[in-house]
């Protein structure tokens, strides 16, 4: 793991509602579980509105952006030339590529950057099981774990926090389980996971290895077996 360069990546966006735009994307290369030489951070102007809610959350207007944005389609050549064949992680995959990088690859007629890495959120959900934050919202970690603040919701400021969570927090646990290679740690992160934590229901917050002493709760577990959901039907497996 320690040799593998691969690039830790997040963006804001214009909201949910789509076609959603980037307005800013922040990316560092790592080298293994460290950053490696200069960040990669930039404003987007897409002419976009950017509804009210959403500039709440990270602070851009769309007159900031038409002042210090530079044209989509310079950014993503630059970021390109940053990454290169390198595999993309982001704290939320499922939204930072699926839902939002993909998309407006396509939507430009760009060429998808980049390769399929891991997604952040779910190795720390699987590496800190049961959670002793309570979530795995990056911003309760970060403040549960005493990392420093580094700009909550901007792109660069996530990246770094997801960085400082990394090295000093998730590498120790992954390194005692053998998590040691860049295959190893894919591997796990991109796997089947049922949380050990029951996160519904009237036993919400209740460890399902409480089970095994517990007759009212393991009645309620091979209740939910018999659900028509597979996943809901899955949590039993966790205490045979």
């Amino acid at each position: 793991m320690n040799q593998s360069a691969w690039i830790l990546l997040d963006t804001e966006t214009s909201g949910f509602a789509a076609p959603v735009f980037v307005v800013e994307i922040g990316a560092q290369r790592m080298r293994g579980w460290q950053p490696e030489g200069k960040p990669f951070r930039k404003l987007l102007n897409q002419n976009c509105e950017i509804p009210p809610e959403a500039s709440r959350v990270h602070g851009y207007t769309r007159e900031i952006l038409e002042r210090d944005g530079e044209p989509a389609g310079a950014v993503y050549r630059a970021f390109r030339a940053y990454v290169g064949d390198l595999p993309l992680v982001s704290y939320n995959a499922e939204y930072d590529l699926e839902r939002v990088l993909l998309p407006e690859w396509k939507r430009l007629g760009i060429a998808p950057i980049g390769r399929t890495g891991f997604c952040a959120m779910r190795l720390a959900q699987r590496l800190l099981d049961p959670v002793p934050a309570g979530n795995c919202k990056l911003q309760t970690l970060r403040q549960y774990y005493r990392l420093p603040e580094r700009g909550a919701h901007t792109a660069m400021g996530d990246v770094e926090t997801v960085a400082d969570l990394m090295a000093n927090v998730l590498r120790p646990i992954a390194e005692k389980r053998g998590l040691v290679t860049w295959e190893k740690l894919t591997e796990f992160a991109s796997g089947e996971w049922y949380p050990s934590r029951i996160a519904f229901g009237k036993h919400k917050g209740r460890c399902v290895w409480d089970a095994g002493e517990d007759a009212t709760l393991r009645g309620w577990l091979e209740w939910l077996a018999m659900s028509d959901d597979a996943r809901s039907a899955s949590a039993l497996s966790l205490v045979h």
